[in-house]
């Protein structure tokens, strides 16, 4: 019975056509997956600048081409569109080779202007142009400088070893491995420049303004190059006795254009508008404000700001008013251009690494390159024979002439030999740690000192690690700089003779909270000794 019963179960599997499938399952094995070869892979020699491009964000980064055995992914697709959309010269791509496989699929090699990324990218049926996963790019739009800019004499703003203190070859991040023209402006802080080019790096957008700058020195042209606009002063000329002088200033204090405003036949000492014994009021007419307003808006071309009201406002115009002819300076402020205005502005704290239990506390922005703090000095006056003891700041000794800061250091070099109880190695350790101290509280205010989640609104969250993720994508926020603070030191092979070197202080970002658009956020940093 048994046996009957699995004859005629076997019967009607075979009509079913079951027992020939089954017994090829499990007869035969399956066929292994076919993977592409390489037909040919080799080295792009052409103009490198042709070969920048920006992922599209509709392919993956790979260790090899995707269709090789053992390809895996090194960047995923959804990353590789994060990239595609950033608003970030990092985000920018290299080509620099080239991969043909036997189905005519062409893979390219790249890798991401800070080197973050480096992998192989679909890139279409053809080498004669880019496709695929990848598109051609113009990392950096040229403009033409205004006839303010080329007129304009200027000096770096705040001259050290920051990003936004130097010159680059390239404005940073548009061209592959194209550095800085020099690496420390510090020696240049007296040199002044015009600009002959202008630009904008395309994935910042018009705001993000950068000129190329020549020495009006053949002394100074190796400090030629590429650096951010705001990172300029105009350089101040006199007041002529018939204007008034404007300082459109930004959010910070910053002066970013001084633009003043004559008047012909006008007498040094008089005034722009008219006071009202009656109302106790300065004004201005209408077509004096108008044509300040006009003069204002066509300084700010290019700059990357506006003015913060289209016109001026009543404290504006009788400020204005009272201004005198040859002496009178007014502030009026000036905000950003950039579309999106919602953002949060990042309060630094930093920690000493190596004195954690001193504790973290919160740095001062200043806008000056020297340490804004000053001691006693044996002389203060190297112009006058004789010791002028007294307050000196490192401001006013980083001012004198090489020659007036060694009279300086060799009237202390007398005295730390002759007055060992009153300025010896006691008083050289106060006075150091005086100028180290103050300078460890204190950082150089980069030109944008904020944090703005895309286009997100006001009152929007964000994540500690997205604000992170910003940051170090910003080399200026990721590492901020102390002003520079003297220290004074006596080497071992010079006997007793006191010396002056200058070092700064470099706060590195380590990690961020969680906050909302629109209020101040805190990013911790850390330094060491």
């Amino acid at each position: 019975m048994k046996m009957n019963l699995k004859k005629s179960l076997f019967v009607s599997m075979a009509a079913l056509g079951l027992v020939s499938a089954a017994g090829v399952a499990t007869s035969q094995t399956a066929s292994a997956k076919t993977y592409a070869k390489v037909t040919v892979n080799s080295v792009l020699n052409s103009d490198p600048t042709t070969r920048n491009v920006t992922s599209t964000g509709t392919n993956a980064l790979y260790n090899k081409a995707g269709t090789l055995r053992g390809a895996r992914v090194v960047a995923s697709k959804a990353t590789v569109s994060n990239l595609a959309n950033a608003n970030v010269s990092t985000a920018n791509f290299r080509v620099y080779r080239v991969a043909t496989t036997n189905r005519g699929s062409v893979y390219y090699k790249v890798v991401s202007f800070d080197q973050n990324f480096r992998g192989w990218i679909y890139g279409g049926k053809s080498t004669g142009s880019f496709a695929g996963g990848v598109g051609p790019y113009t990392t950096f739009t040229s403009t033409t400088p205004t006839s303010q800019q080329t007129s304009t004499t200027y000096k770096i703003t705040n001259p050290g070893t920051g990003d936004d203190a130097v010159t680059w070859d390239s404005p940073q991040y548009t061209q592959y491995k194209v550095g800085k023209t020099i690496t420390d402006s510090t020696p240049y802080a007296n040199a002044t420049f015009k600009i002959d080019q202008s630009g904008y790096r395309t994935r910042e957008g018009s705001n993000d303004v950068w000129v190329h700058i020549t020495s009006t020195t053949p002394a100074n042209t190796v400090a030629n190059g590429w650096i951010k606009f705001s990172s300029l002063t105009p350089v101040s000329t006199q007041q002529a006795d018939n204007a008034v002088r404007i300082n459109l200033t930004d959010q910070s204090g910053k002066t970013i254009k001084t633009v003043d405003y004559t008047v012909q036949n006008a007498v040094k000492g008089t005034t722009l508008g008219t006071y009202s014994s009656t109302s106790g009021l300065w004004t201005l007419t209408d077509q004096t404000a108008n044509d300040i307003v006009n003069q204002l808006n066509s300084n700010l071309v290019n700059t990357g700001y506006r003015l913060e009201s289209s016109n001026l406002n009543t404290v504006q115009r009788a400020a204005l008013a009272a201004a005198q002819f040859g002496t009178g300076t007014v502030n009026i402020p000036v905000v950003s251009t950039a579309t999106n205005t919602a953002y949060s502005t990042i309060t630094p704290y930093a920690t000493n690494s190596n004195n954690v239990s001193n504790g973290t506390r919160a740095l001062t922005a200043v806008n000056n390159g020297v340490v804004n703090m000053g001691a006693n000095f044996v002389d203060t006056n190297p112009n006058v024979d004789g010791n002028q003891g007294g307050y000196l700041s490192a401001s006013d000794f980083n001012n004198f002439t090489s020659a007036q800061q060694q009279t300086i250091l060799n009237a202390m070099t007398k005295a730390f030999t002759n007055d060992p109880n009153n300025y010896g190695p006691t008083y050289l350790t106060n006075l150091n740690n005086t100028f180290k101290s103050a300078a460890e509280g204190q950082y150089v205010a980069p030109s944008n000192l904020n944090f703005t989640n895309g286009n997100a609104a006001n009152g929007s969250t964000f994540t500690g690690d997205q604000l992170m993720s910003y940051i170090r994508s910003n080399p200026s926020l990721m590492t901020l700089q102390s002003p520079k603070y003297p220290q004074f030191v006596v080497p071992a092979s010079s006997g007793n003779t006191i010396q002056v070197v200058w070092n700064t202080i470099n706060y590195t970002a380590s990690n961020a909270y969680n906050g909302t658009i629109g209020q101040p956020v805190n990013v911790y940093y850390t330094f060491t000794d």
